[in-house]
């Protein structure tokens, strides 16, 4: 499935700093500003291209829609859920490489020991059951489907079922290439969105849903 994210870029001109020409000193080099532009404009290619995936599986469905993995609900301790998807996204990283960092302004690094950046939001069709969840962004690789491949390929073995996978066109104003999309599936409720590209990388990691009610405390950086 090809898909282009040119119409969706084009939202992120009426954001705050996304008006301002991309222009270049008299030396042909990019100013500071300029490049700070660019990034923050390809990083916000990536995180509408993961939004996309997950609008296209169903992830983000109205509240009064249910979610299929609340049926899969438990009671399982909202340690243990954070645990597990802290696990998930280090494996995800390692097995990537490269640095990663969240999606803020100031590009906070991701750190396997700091889970202060999750926060538990209710599920779907649920008044009783949460679920963590985290997005965090990649460098670049020089060839997508075969990283998609890899990743797929690890994963299975963990019991993880592929759901979707697409490619979408970098943004011409931004350069060349793809990034290929793919969603995974677990037997527990939970999802992996993992798009490898040639311009930016990014991986949502999405939780089970449990009814622990710690799930709405903010997690803490562990010792």
């Amino acid at each position: 499935m090809k898909l282009s994210l040119a119409g969706l870029l084009l939202l992120t001109v009426a954001l705050p700093g996304c008006a301002a020409p991309l222009g270049r000193q008299r030396d042909g080099t990019m100013d500071a500003q300029t490049k700070n532009q660019s990034r923050s404009v390809s990083r916000r290619a990536a995180v509408l291209a993961a939004t996309l995936s997950l609008a296209l599986t169903g992830c983000m469905m109205p509240m009064a829609e249910k979610d299929p993995s609340d049926s899969q609900s438990s009671s399982k301790p909202a340690a243990e859920v954070l645990h597990r998807m802290m696990e998930l996204t280090e494996e995800s990283v390692q097995l990537h490489g490269g640095r990663w960092t969240y999606a803020d302004p100031e590009e906070t690094v991701w750190d396997v020991n700091d889970p202060s950046g999750f926060l538990g939001i209710t599920c779907p069709g649920s008044k009783t059951t949460s679920r963590y969840d985290n997005f965090i962004l990649g460098p670049a690789v020089e060839d997508p489907s075969a990283a998609v491949e890899e990743y797929v390929a690890h994963f299975e073995q963990q019991g993880f079922v592929e759901t979707n996978r697409f490619d979408a066109d970098v943004p011409s104003d931004i350069g060349s290439g793809y990034y290929t999309t793919l969603t995974m599936n677990g037997d527990d409720g939970g999802l992996l969105v993992y798009q490898a590209g040639n311009h930016l990388s990014s991986l949502s990691v999405q939780s089970p849903c449990t009814d622990d009610p710690a799930m709405k405390i903010r997690p803490s950086r562990e010792p």
